[in-house]
């Protein structure tokens, strides 16, 4: 029965796990969105090159601003330093000139006494001044020493007058050199400030380019982690179980959000108005109920707007930007984990799983201010879109008749793990340490049943199309064969697997030397897949996919299950991957190989796709749910508390909450506002 015709549509409910990673979507979806990121990388990288390459012109041309700065700066200091050696100089000369006129003052002052003196002696009767001389000789000497004193001070004046006329000349002379020394200055400075200016445009300049630069080293980053998380994806799942240990699946990433800051105060805007900025927990419900947050349009990601039931909290100590409050039959509303079209016991099944795995959350794990995250971490939770969407009141109805029911082992909630599709054999909790260890009601158990002599996995009646999960055969040729297998090979003998930019085809071959696959066999005939029970057919207890045997023109040899499997992972191109432990191998033609996946996810305990197959053989949810989980019993309980759950896809450090009806707002457990319907209410994480 072919109950979704619409591949895409399929694949988006898929679950990948629980306590692992739910929900991926498959290969060849994932496919375009690794092409695009590299794409997207390679872009950046190009912006990134550029922005470089100017920082480093920037930078040179400052550099070389820098040393004329430094140039023209110390001839400033040369030239401010002769203006100030010449105007010493001038004050020298100045000071001479000070004292050349106090002596011209002097001798002025004694030639006018000298001049009245003799010329008191000139208007005498010169027989009086021979009378009154003791000699005719003393009058003589009179005569002579006015004449002589007159003829020396008119000389001093002279010289005086001489040396006035030098120092005016001197001085004139350095007033000339300081007028070319000051417009030599004058033109340092216009220099030195041009400079300044332009080393501030380039500062200016620099600034951008590295904002610029940190913000393209900041995508590629971000793009690298996203190529890296589809190669870990691809790396990371579950190895063959090998004498019942460790095939345990990773955690799942939690959304990729960054935690709000604990220091800075939340600031709460109403309508666009500041109301209040405080360190409390801010709490929001809506008295219709349902209640819209979303988190606007940035650079870096879109705009994405969900409409949730119950509480929505705002706690800056949480290590989330919001929490979702609400009661578990609201919460499991939103549990996107199951198409809402698929049978009626399968819901149930699936209503009770996420009943009973966030039950246990509640009671035994958590993770302090909250309890569930709403992503692959724990279970993929998506508002009240799901019950909105196609067949929504079905899943609904599946919620609610099963009200209160969950699983409990040794009179303890079970931690309810689920995975999308076992591929015909669940694997146990100890074959996946990460998952809880030895769980007794997790055990691995084969999902088969024999029909027209084949065993079948009860997933497969669900496509009816199909008699596996999904295939890689775009891009296998026997180039890439040839490449995985020595890889594989590579990796039996060194526990080590590298991507093909790490590690070219041709470095791997080169290192295995004869231990090279086309060494071993020659030209590949055939590839076949031995699996854990022994042989290449599929037997009811078939779990992993044990070897490989490579059939060669020349010979034949065998590769690990595990190493080929943790091969192809990691260097097939594209989002290529074995999703599971159990897998086959198929030619197609020298050029084209297939490589199928037996299930997908962690496959420890339910199976979606395995329920669903079950509920349209016939069986009800409580005898699916006592298969896949052990001795478990369906009980009522309830815990008596609401679910608080971590909104990673929506938080960011700014969100816009709204709704159709009044928002009640309270700081702690006090109303601090009451807000009309359809008004925008802003939080921001400062």
């Amino acid at each position: 029965m072919k109950l979704l015709p619409n591949l895409r549509f399929l694949m988006f409910f898929l679950v990948v796990s629980i306590g692992g990673y739910l929900f991926a979507t498959v290969p060849f979806v994932h496919a375009e969105t690794q092409q695009e990121i590299e794409q997207k990388k390679s872009q950046k990288k190009q912006e990134l090159n550029k922005i470089l390459s100017e920082i480093t012109i920037i930078a040179s041309s400052n550099a070389s601003v820098s040393s004329k700065l430094e140039n023209l700066k110390k001839e400033k200091s040369k030239l401010e330093k002769l203006l100030n050696l010449m105007a010493a100089d001038v004050k020298i000369l100045e000071d001479e000139t000070v004292k050349q006129e106090g002596e011209l003052v002097t001798i002025a002052n004694t030639y006018s006494l000298q001049q009245a003196l003799y010329l008191i002696d000139s208007q005498k009767n010169f027989l009086v001044t021979l009378f009154e001389s003791p000699s005719l000789g003393n009058v003589l000497e009179r005569v002579l020493y006015y004449n002589v004193q007159s003829q020396s001070m008119k000389q001093q004046q002279e010289l005086i007058e001489t040396k006035q006329q030098g120092i005016a000349v001197k001085k004139a002379l350095i007033a000339q050199e300081q007028g070319t020394i000051q417009k030599s200055l004058s033109e340092v400075n216009q220099q030195i400030a041009s400079l300044e200016d332009q080393q501030s445009k380039y500062a200016v300049s620099l600034s951008k380019s590295y904002s610029q630069r940190n913000a393209l080293v900041s995508d590629i980053s971000k793009l690298t982690k996203a190529a890296q998380a589809i190669i870990n994806q691809k790396a990371n799942s579950v190895s063959n179980p090998s004498s019942g240990s460790g095939s345990g699946s990773g955690g799942g990433n939690v959304g990729g959000v960054t935690p709000p800051s604990t220091t800075g105060a939340v600031s709460l805007l109403v309508g666009g108005t500041l109301v209040k900025k405080t360190n409390s927990v801010l709490r929001m419900s809506a008295s219709a109920n349902e209640i819209t947050l979303k988190r606007p349009k940035t650079a870096y990601d879109k705009e994405v707007a969900t409409e949730y039931n119950g509480t929505l909290e705002f706690n800056k100590s949480s290590g989330v930007y919001a929490i979702n409050e609400l009661s578990m039959d609201e919460y499991l509303y939103g549990l996107a984990e199951m198409p809402s079209s698929w049978a009626m016991e399968a819901l149930k099944v699936q209503a009770i799983a996420g009943r009973s795995y966030a039950t246990y959350k509640m009671r035994y794990g958590g993770y302090g201010k909250f309890d569930l995250y709403d992503y692959v971490q724990d279970q993929e939770y998506s508002g009240t879109s799901k019950i909105k969407g196609g067949s929504g009141s079905q899943w609904k109805t599946a919620v609610d008749s099963t009200t209160k029911k969950v699983l409990e082992y040794g009179g303890k909630t079970v931690l309810a793990l689920y995975s999308s599709d076992t591929g015909g054999h669940t694997l146990s909790s100890q074959e996946s340490p990460s998952f809880g260890g030895t769980l007794g009601y997790l055990v691995a158990k084969p999902d088969r049943y024999f029909d027209g002599g084949v065993w079948k996995a009860y997933g497969n009646n669900v496509s009816g199309s199909r008699s596996y999960w999904i295939k890689q055969d775009r891009t296998n040729t026997m180039a890439l064969l040839v490449d995985y297998l020595n890889a594989a090979i590579y990796y039996d003998k060194y526990k080590i697997v590298r991507t093909p930019s790490e590690q070219s085809s041709s470095a791997v071959k080169l290192a295995l030397g004869a231990s090279a696959v086309n060494e071993k066999v020659g030209t590949i005939q055939t590839v076949k897949q031995f699996y854990n029970q022994g042989g290449e057919t599929l037997v009811e207890n078939s779990k992993f996919t044990s070897y490989l045997e490579v059939i060669g023109t020349t010979g034949t040899m065998t590769v690990s299950g595990t190493g080929f499997k943790t091969a192809y992972n990691v260097r097939s191109p594209g989002t290529n991957s074995v999703w599971s432990t159990l897998y086959d191998i198929k030619k197609v033609n020298s050029e084209k190989w297939e490589v199928w996946s037996r299930g997908w996810g962690h496959r420890v305990g339910m199976s979606q796709y395995g329920a669903q197959g079950r509920a349209l053989a016939g069986q009800n949810h409580e005898q699916i749910l006592e298969y896949y989980y052990n001795n478990a019993n369906v009980v009522q309980y309830d815990i008596g508390r609401k679910v608080r759950v971590a909104l990673t896809k929506v938080g960011s450090r700014v969100m816009q909450v709204t709704a159709k009806s009044e928002i009640s707002i309270y700081e702690g457990s006090t109303l601090i506002k009451k807000v009309p319907a359809d008004t925008e209410i802003r939080v921001e994480y400062n």
